[in-house]
């Protein structure tokens, strides 16, 4: 079976820079595998996890993300180290943004919009906003939110 990541000789630098903060890094990531991306603070961890997530372009080697496109989902999510929530939105507004632009039927939101609320033990919370939430419960939305878009 093929890696569903697989990063070819991967290399990027920051402009205006000479080091490169990744260089030659090649690695294969199997379905239902974990991998943990260790290292002290800007070794290149999250520059890594952009990349994958297609946010910004190596300048040299390549990702292959090994999933189709399925209709209703995206390919790739990401939850940030931070809340990373849109202040004038609800805990429900916030996960539907994920969703937004994936032509679903409303019925199909709300359901998807419950099932992660009650899967990240948010359920309670929907209605709240995101300055009433503690930390812990504002990355557990990010991650709902990475989880509803499938």
């Amino acid at each position: 079976m093929a890696p569903v990541v697989s990063l070819e000789n991967l290399g990027f630098r920051y402009p205006g820079s000479t080091n490169w903060v990744i260089d030659d890094l090649s690695l294969a990531i199997e379905q239902n595998e974990f991998v943990a991306i260790v290292g002290g603070s800007g070794v290149g961890k999250s520059t890594i996890l952009r990349i994958i997530a297609g946010l910004i372009d190596p300048q040299k080697g390549g990702v292959t993300i090994a999933a189709d496109r399925q209709p209703g989902t995206r390919r790739r999510a990401l939850v940030f180290q931070d809340g990373r929530l849109m202040p004038w939105r609800t805990v429900s507004a916030n996960i539907k943004l994920g969703l937004e632009g994936l032509d679903l039927q409303r019925d199909e939101i709300q359901e998807r919009i419950a099932e992660v609320l009650a899967l990240t033990g948010l359920s309670e919370f929907a209605d709240r906003w995101p300055y009433q939430l503690s930390g812990g419960q504002a990355q557990r939305v990010g991650i709902a939110r990475a989880l509803a878009v499938r």
